[in-house]
């Protein structure tokens, strides 16, 4: 005879099983396919990863047991050698409170195994790692959630000369930051310090005040600016609307989400005639949310990776520009802009 409720653990242990088998399939894909980025961003996503494995194998072995003990763990009536521990009442509530927890539980597992699945980063190109190392011109320095490039020029005594000028710089939706490397390091060698941020789950949006950190730190710096590639510059047109010790906004394949009132605040948009994104065409139409001294580079025949080197992005134009000479117009944009932000020389003394 069937125990009350044993028809809704039966279901739950078989639901319970496929999820597990779901998470534990996920995160060992996510994990096998993208270690290193696990590793080297920020370590929210490799949190997340580890637990939806963790809860995948605990949630496998429950439903198995389940499964295999069945109404025995509450004893039937028709075995000769043992009475009934629990009344039919004390099942129901208990199947009652077993929906109540599991219901709840299972839909927050499946957020949990569906951002896992849906964050897994863009890896930075073959060879694009080595970018990301220091210099006889550059010191990379990483930390736990962004990377620091600091310029070691030194003057004519054999001091470093100490950088006025910082960009905070934010990547685009799940791309690897180590990606954007190649075309950062020159702005750093230029005489900037660099900011590039891990953002968690690889999301700007997620941590809204995310510059604001690394900006505490280098008090050193005269100008800030802020910039980012993608969902990375609206997250930091945002930032910059909102924070009035940002001089610069730097945007990269981008546009601001909602208008910036900011006066004062200089712009530089550079974007590619062939971006299958952050089309020609939106850039046209978000025009009017940014200052209209606003300065706009054309990157004829540029695309959307174009402004990192994580390979192909799906939903991308097509290209009538190789990859290097696309990059050279933005470093070089990009560098022209940073200057301008250059404290004057001291007037010589008299």
């Amino acid at each position: 005879m069937s125990q009350p409720g044993s028809t809704s653990r039966t279901v739950l242990a078989v639901i319970w099983l496929i999820l597990g088998i779901v998470m534990l399939g996920v995160s060992g894909a996510v994990g096998w396919t993208r270690w290193e980025p696990l590793l080297n961003g920020h370590p929210a996503l490799l949190v997340a990863t580890v637990a939806c494995a963790v809860v995948g194998m605990i949630a496998m072995v429950w439903s198995i047991a389940t499964l295999v003990a069945g109404d025995r763990q509450d004893l039937r009536d028709d075995n000769p050698r043992h009475q009934r521990t629990r009344t039919p009442k004390q099942l129901r509530r208990r199947a009652e409170l077993r929906l109540a927890l599991a219901v709840p539980a299972l839909l927050v597992c499946i957020v949990l195994v569906a951002v896992v699945a849906w964050a897994k980063p863009f890896p930075p190109a073959a060879g694009v790692v080595s970018a990301m190392r220091s210099d006889p011109n550059v010191k990379v320095i990483d930390t736990v959630t962004w990377y620091e490039l600091t310029p070691t020029a030194r003057n004519a005594a054999g001091d470093v000369v100490a950088p006025k000028v910082g960009l905070v710089f934010a990547p685009g939706a799940r791309v690897d930051p180590r990606a954007y490397a190649p075309l950062l390091m020159p702005l750093a060698k230029a005489g900037n310090l660099v900011i590039l941020l891990k953002d968690p789950f690889g999301i700007a949006l997620t941590d809204p005040d995310h510059a604001a950190r690394p900006m505490a730190v280098h008090t050193e710096i005269v100008s800030w600016v802020v910039g980012g590639h993608s969902l990375g510059g609206t997250a930091a047109a945002s930032f910059a609307g909102s924070h009035p010790q940002v001089k610069g906004l730097l945007l990269w394949a981008s546009y601001p989400a909602s208008p910036l009132t900011r006066t004062d605040l200089s712009v530089m948009s550079i974007y590619g005639t062939e971006d299958g994104l952050a089309t020609p065409a939106k850039i046209e139409d978000h025009k009017s949310m940014l200052p209209p001294d606003t300065q706009y580079v054309e990157v004829t025949g540029g695309l959307h990776a174009y402004f990192g080197e994580y390979g192909a992005q799906p939903g991308d134009g097509t290209t009538t520009v190789d990859r290097a000479t696309a990059q050279k117009q933005i470093v070089d944009a990009s560098v022209k802009f940073l200057e301008s932000f250059q404290p004057a020389p001291p007037k010589p003394k008299k």
